[in-house]
């Protein structure tokens, strides 16, 4: 796209869907690196899959605020929980999705005399993974900070020593697993490893950060006359 080989000033979202396209980037490139029973590295592509989502939303808020509004080169505020806060402080998917929508159905009439696709209503999968996405992480601190979810995010859970002398891997397979011994070489502390960490999460995510992807280029190609 022609507007990731400029700077950010002269664009019509001051450069939030060229940070937000960075972030995606980056995820896919842990995506497609080789799983690594070690690394976290789910967290990471979360966080940047979350980031991106939210800049993308941003994006779009920016866009078509300044599209129906005359001389309008600030941001739009945002209702959340009944006030209104600044686009720059909003991090909750939900609030701005909910700001996104409202807009476009306050200029529906605009809308479809200055475009040619039926941007309303939004796509029920789009409407489905944000609402998973708030209700996950409203405040956008989820995947980063480990005094919210404790041991939830890690990909490694405490087993007791019993579960391991126990397992058999013809019947069971094989398992991989921490194991801490004392002197006496007797397994004081264990840690399993859980390959399903965060599947469902980043599932989710991959979801909304393609769908919002696609729907703020196509929006914007409309609007502002960008791609």
């Amino acid at each position: 796209m022609h507007i990731l080989l400029k700077t950010l000033d002269p664009l019509s979202d001051d450069g939030y869907e060229a940070m937000a396209t960075v972030f995606r980037a980056s995820a896919e490139t842990l995506l497609a690196s080789d799983t690594d029973p070690i690394a976290h590295r789910e967290l990471p592509t979360c966080l940047l899959l979350r980031h991106a989502s939210e800049l993308f939303l941003k994006s779009t808020l920016v866009v078509t605020h300044r599209a129906f509004t005359t001389n309008a080169l600030g941001y739009p505020a945002i209702p959340v929980d009944g006030k209104t806060r600044p686009l720059t402080n909003v991090h909750g998917l939900g609030p701005l999705y909910g700001a996104l929508i409202a807009t476009l159905n306050e200029h529906r009439i605009a809308l479809e005399e200055r475009t040619r696709t039926a941007w309303l209503p939004m796509p029920r999968e789009l409407d489905d993974a944000i609402a998973a996405i708030d209700e996950m992480d409203d405040r956008g601190e989820f995947f980063w900070n480990l005094a919210e979810c404790g041991n939830t995010k890690s990909n490694r859970n405490p087993i007791r020593p019993e579960e391991i002398l126990a397992w058999d891997p013809v019947a069971q397979d094989y398992r991989k697993a921490f194991v801490v011994f004392d002197q006496n070489e007797e397994i004081v502390k264990a840690f399993d490893y859980h390959s399903g960490l965060l599947k469902r999460e980043l599932a989710i995510l991959k979801a909304a950060c393609e769908l919002l992807n696609c729907f703020h280029v196509a929006l914007r190609m409309e609007l502002a006359g960008e791609w």
